[in-house]
């Protein structure tokens, strides 16, 4: 595939180590995909990553401000992307396998993301809401249960989605549900993403997911993966980790590039066990 209008996009806002987990995550996609990668990053982290990573990356671009507010980040990517068409992986993803049979969905549409589309008739939690509650309150005949951390799309038309999806966010979803995080709801970028998409009617990609879901993490394993994408939305089992970490490490020695990848990934995996115990103690209340 070779295509230098298309190519792979990730971010890094504020803490340092969201780029490091960006170089670990586009050293792992090279070992799939021959497209370029970007990274979108804030005016604060630019300079240290053109020092220290831009050999990592074919492209380096800025977030604009407006896409700093709140959880607002990605709905910057169509603006941010230097390429036509665009397949945004998180930072806080690794790439066992490859990712480039995805593209054929931009055949049938401009944009698509990982998830599902759900009706009144179905009724399950995202972050803590209600989807079918959601669905009531912002009159909606379907609702677009996704998952952020991978999706893609065409720029021009996307700008104009992720533009409603700023606005749906900063105007609708924020004001009416902030109240909701007294109860342990998250009110991050995918309730707007999931509003936005059950209006507009937004693609999903195929079964089954790219995606590893927290309940398929203690199966993995990442010498023989059954799915393309680890997304670490939930704590692997430790040995996975310490094979994911040493494989990180590797890469970068095999690149010539610093760090070894182990303190942000203990840290990330840190802060998933708490949000973890978290989440079990609100279901316990059943306030999930």
């Amino acid at each position: 595939m070779s295509n230098p209008s298309r190519g792979y996009l990730t971010m890094a806002v504020g803490k340092p180590r969201y780029v490091e987990m960006a170089v670990d995550m586009a050293l792992s996609l090279r070992e799939h995909s021959e497209l370029p990668i970007a990274i979108a990053v804030d005016a604060g982290l630019e300079p240290g990553v053109r020092e220290l990573y831009g050999g990592v990356f074919d492209s380096i671009v800025l977030v604009p401000d407006r896409f700093l507010n709140g959880r607002a980040l990605k709905y910057g990517t169509a603006v941010a992307s230097p390429y036509e068409e665009t397949m945004f992986v998180d930072a806080d993803c690794l790439v066992l396998r490859t990712l480039d049979d995805l593209w054929s969905v931009l055949d049938r549409t401009d944009m698509a993301m990982v998830g599902e589309h759900l009706s009144s008739s179905e009724d399950e939690n995202h972050h803590g809401f209600s989807t079918r509650s959601l669905m009531r309150r912002f009159g909606l005949d379907r609702y677009l249960k996704t998952n952020s951390g991978l999706f893609c799309f065409r720029r021009e038309p996307a700008i104009q989605i992720m533009e409603e999806c700023l606005e749906c966010y900063l105007n609708e979803a924020r004001p009416k549900l902030r109240w909701s995080l007294l109860f342990g709801r998250w009110l991050g970028d995918e309730i707007a993403f999931g509003i936005v998409g059950g209006r507009r009617g937004l693609e999903t990609f195929p079964e089954p997911s790219p995606m590893y879901w927290p309940a398929e993490f203690d199966a993995i394993d990442p010498a023989n993966p059954t799915k393309p994408l680890l997304h670490m939305i939930w704590p692997p089992p430790p040995a996975v980790l310490d094979v994911l970490i040493a494989d990180a490490r590797e890469r970068r020695g095999a690149r010539g590039v610093r760090g070894d990848g182990e303190p942000h990934w203990r840290e990330e995996v840190r802060h998933l066990e708490r949000m973890a115990d978290r989440r079990r103690f609100l279901e316990l209340l059943r306030w999930w």
